[in-house]
């Protein structure tokens, strides 16, 4: 064998199940199909002068533990943490954020009398829950087939839940099974803050507000981490991509061969094993092991092929839903944007913020009804960042770029249509709704970078657009993600493991897929299994 292990797939979980393999000394090949490492989570230059993370955007999620093992400062990843946060409601109206409780207590103040209190609670109470899953991150899913050992294996998890007080318990199982809607309309009494709160359950989700389990997006906000602080947000100096770079360095430090421009064809398969991969072009790589950073559908019905796995299990991953698709902007600005309602200090304050346009509940409803028949909704769900604002190095003084993701957008398009044909038009749409917020904007814009659904599958291999490779719907989470017989890093296929955001604990850019499965692999290929 030429190698102990390839990782299929340069993005930031193959980068980090590689490293963690060439730190425990196996000979560890990557191959990634594009001619730059990082997958989607990668800085790029999308007209002269102007740079930015051009399709994954925020940190929050990348797990501490990783950075410290991997000694990722050590090769270029420093931080940057975002000044506030910024909801921009459809009537005008603006909620800036900042941490500053006097300030923050003004601002919620002027929509509801007792929801600033509300939102602390609400806030401290996911924390405490989310506690709970964050411990389970670094954890296997127990096997649903599994004996006594995996039965044990769930016994910390039930301590933990034991220790919660019965309120917090209450909640831990609400938020699972209830929809964003009742979790909203429970906790605040202004419509204004039901809107923020339920709104901010789109980026994870593509459902009704009103369906059980559609709660679960606000796990990812409890979840997130940035410099020690709980929930924090922030960006990598120098863009997503810094980050994927520092993966790779650290990579290359332990001996890893990362390899671009190598796009994989199939992965060989004899006698029910995986032995490495064939590439576009012929060439064959044989390894001991293979870990795939490919979501399920590409990895298990392109890259295996169906003939080669149980026939129960391939049609059951042909069924896995996806449905994070969005439409992705990056735009080249001559100049600084400017609010509406938005002036002086605060102003300043909310360029280096997360800004969020937010419909109301009724409007993000109709968006996803019409986006589940393929057709594009009249209201965006917009999610913003001006990295510039905090990050002078990625335009020319005086200018700015500003990155989007606007949502619910279907893949498939009802009528016959193409991306290809209405994508202008969509982007079009998202800019008037961001210029209502944002006067004179497309007067700055100097140049643009537009990914629909079909680009990102296109570019950077996301079937059918879908961020996180798969909804995270209660029957995709845990111990059934991606499958029962997939959900433990190994797959039906000998020899062959998941490390991608397709796998527990999902998507995101926490590397936590990807370190995971590498110590399945390790402790594998101790066996020699």
């Amino acid at each position: 064998m030429a190698y102990d292990a390839i990782v299929i797939g340069g993005g930031h979980n193959g980068l980090t199940a590689a490293a963690y393999l060439g730190k425990a000394g196996l000979k560890t090949l990557v191959v990634e199909r594009r001619p730059v490492l990082g997958g989607a989570a990668v800085t790029e230059e999308f007209h002269p002068g102007y740079r930015n993370s051009v399709a994954s955007y925020t940190v929050s999620l990348l797990r501490p533990e990783i950075v410290r093992d991997l000694d990722l400062p050590a090769h270029g990843y420093q931080t940057i943490p975002l000044k506030g946060h910024l909801d921009l409601f459809s009537d005008g109206k603006p909620l800036l954020t900042t941490g500053d409780e006097d300030h923050d207590r003004a601002a919620v103040g002027r929509f509801s009398n007792r929801d600033y209190e509300a939102i602390e609670r609400f806030g401290a109470a996911v924390q405490r829950v989310g506690n709970v899953i964050r411990e389970q991150w670094f954890k296997e899913p127990p096997h649903l087939g599994g004996g006594f050992l995996e039965l044990l294996s769930m016994v910390g998890a039930g301590r933990q839940i034991k220790a919660l007080d019965p309120a917090d318990r209450h909640l831990l199982l609400q938020l699972f099974t209830s929809s964003a809607n009742a979790t909203v309309e429970r906790w605040f009494e202004s419509e204004r803050i039901r809107n923020l709160y339920a709104a901010h359950c789109v980026s994870g989700n593509f459902s009704s507000l009103d369906q059980p389990g559609s709660a679960i997006p606000f796990f990812h906000h409890a979840l997130g981490e940035f410099e020690g602080r709980r929930g924090g947000w922030g960006m990598a100096k120098g863009g997503m991509g810094a980050i994927t770079q520092a993966m790779a360095g650290a990579a290359r430090a332990h001996g890893v061969e990362l390899r671009t421009a190598a796009p994989v064809e199939r992965i060989i398969v004899e006698a029910g094993r995986a032995q490495g991969v064939r590439l576009e072009g012929g060439e064959e790589i044989r390894a001991r092991m293979v870990l795939a950073n490919t979501d399920p559908k590409r990895t298990f019905l392109k890259f295996v092929g169906a003939e080669h796995l149980p026939e129960a299990f391939a049609r059951d991953i042909g069924a896995l839903r996806y449905g994070h698709a969005t439409i992705r902007m990056n735009l080249a600005l001559a100049g600084t944007p400017r609010f509406a309602e938005i002036e002086g200090a605060e102003a300043a304050i909310a360029l280096g913020s997360s800004i969020t346009i937010i419909p109301e509940r009724a409007a993000i409803e109709t968006a996803y009804r019409k986006a589940s028949l393929g057709e594009i909704p009249d209201e965006f769900y917009i999610d913003i960042r001006i990295p510039s604002a905090l990050d002078d190095s990625l335009a020319p003084h005086g200018h700015h770029v500003m990155s989007l993701i606007a949502k619910y957008c279907p893949y498939r398009l009802a009528d016959g249509q193409s991306w290809d044909a209405i994508g202008p038009r969509v982007a079009e749409q998202a800019l008037a709704q961001i210029e209502r917020h944002m006067p004179g904007l497309k007067s700055l814009i100097v140049g643009r970078q537009l990914l629909t659904p079909l680009d990102l599958e296109r570019v950077f291999g996301l079937t059918e657009g879908d961020i996180f490779h798969g909804r995270h719907d209660l029957d995709q989470i845990f111990s059934l993600r991606p499958h029962p017989d997939a959900a433990q890093y190994r797959t039906p296929v000998k020899g062959l493991y998941l490390c991608g955001s397709g796998s527990h604990p999902g998507g995101g850019v926490s590397g936590v897929p990807g370190r995971n499965a590498a110590h399945r692999v390790i402790k594998d290929f101790g066996r020699r299994v």
